[in-house]
């Protein structure tokens, strides 16, 4: 998914609400605002719009001299949602079709997204999944191919988010399959690294791997080469969220493996999808 200039205020909406996550004082702020505008003529216009951020990002947090100024608000979301996950176990446990409730709580817990929303609310977000469930929904054929795979990559998104993402693989692990889940290699944005999959219990359960990269999405040149490997190895993948869609998105036209579970928080992602802007979809390309 290539950007268009409705993108350039998110960067500039990025920058700030990683500012915000820090103690600075607002005239340095302004001064790294308009430092990182400078950055915006040298972006690749024909590029993945989580490329484009991720080097505003970087950029924003060696200005700051912080590596990752999201820390304690992922520990926050962390936090809040292994409180919620008792209740949601048991809202599964009941389900007639537990793993697609677990798919349904998995794309709630996608609101939590500190880059474009500064705040959000995970139980309101889980009310509406469960309502409104999936605005595309290619479920049924995955359910088909499931009863053939034998390994499953599901790729993380946000911290907080990875503990509800625990409860689906969870779920595919009880049909058989061996479920990998991957990280970012080093903090951006509240992205997942292998620190939050520690502290919700994924290691516990299941192979962490790091994805090698510490791009928003998954730019697979990248990535690693034992991620690479795993990823082409597997039977189907999980996309997580909307980065993670950005950079594969084009590559899903083709690999049938890739399935897209996120909610659509930006008006271009939505109407690439074919979707309003806040729904929600699991499907294929």
């Amino acid at each position: 998914m290539n950007v268009a200039l409705d993108c350039i205020p998110c960067y500039i909406k990025q920058t700030i609400n990683t500012l915000a996550q820090t103690e600075i004082h607002e005239e340095q702020a302004r001064e790294i605002i308009y430092q990182t505008l400078s950055l915006l003529p040298h972006l690749d216009p024909q590029g993945i719009p989580a490329e484009n951020s991720t080097f505003i990002l970087r950029k924003v947090n060696e200005l700051m001299g912080i590596e990752d100024p999201f820390h304690n608000a992922k520990q926050e979301s962390n936090d809040l949602a292994l409180k919620l996950l008792p209740q949601l176990k048991e809202r599964i446990r009941q389900s007639l079709d537990p793993l697609f409730m677990s798919l349904q709580i998995a794309v709630a817990g996608n609101i939590i997204d500190m880059g474009i929303l500064k705040d959000f609310d995970v139980e309101g977000s889980i009310r509406e999944a469960i309502e409104k469930s999936f605005a595309r929904d290619d479920y049924v054929v995955f359910q088909q191919r499931l009863k053939e795979a034998r390994k499953i990559l599901i790729l993380g998104d946000n911290s907080g988010e990875i503990a509800f993402d625990r409860l689906l693989a969870e779920q595919l692990s009880e049909l058989g399959v061996e479920v990998t889940y991957a990280v970012k290699d080093r903090p951006i944005l509240n992205d997942a690294t292998m620190e939050d999959a520690a502290y919700v219990g994924m290691t516990d359960q299941f192979r962490v791997i790091s994805n090698g990269s510490g791009f928003l999405g998954t730019i697979l040149k990248d990535c690693s080469e034992e991620f690479k490997q795993v990823y082409q190895k597997a039977d189907l993948v999980i996309s997580k969220g909307q980065a993670n869609y950005e950079s594969l998105e084009a590559l899903g036209r083709e690999d049938r493996r890739l399935y897209f579970l996120l909610r659509a928080k930006c008006e271009i992602v939505a109407k690439d999808l074919g979707v309003q802007l806040g729904e929600m979809v699991f499907c294929c390309s």
